[in-house]
């Protein structure tokens, strides 16, 4: 799993958001392939606008992604984080 995030204060966050969304996240497909998934983190921990930015070419892989984070539960962004709102791009790799 690789995140894209861009001018983020608190890896302490990151760590904890990667934990929480592998603990959701189905690994073992049974096919090879990555996927390219574009959400946002609301102020509250709330995750929206789940979208799809680069298909694995394979349904099953796409879906397993979108899932884990829908069903992903985040805390709070940290303080220090000035913006209302955090976008991050996550790489989904099955092996």
């Amino acid at each position: 799993m690789q995140l894209d995030v861009s001018n983020f204060c608190c890896p302490e966050y990151i760590e904890q958001m990667v934990t929480l969304i592998q603990r959701n996240w189905q690994q073992n497909q049974g096919i090879r392939g990555s996927t390219v998934m574009k959400f946002t983190i609301t102020r509250g921990g709330s995750i929206q606008g789940v979208m799809l930015e680069r298909p694995s070419g394979f349904l099953a892989l796409d879906l397993a992604a979108e899932r884990a984070l829908l069903i992903t539960r985040l805390p709070e962004l940290p303080p220090q984080f000035p913006n209302p709102t955090l976008t991050v791009n996550i790489t989904f790799d099955y092996r």
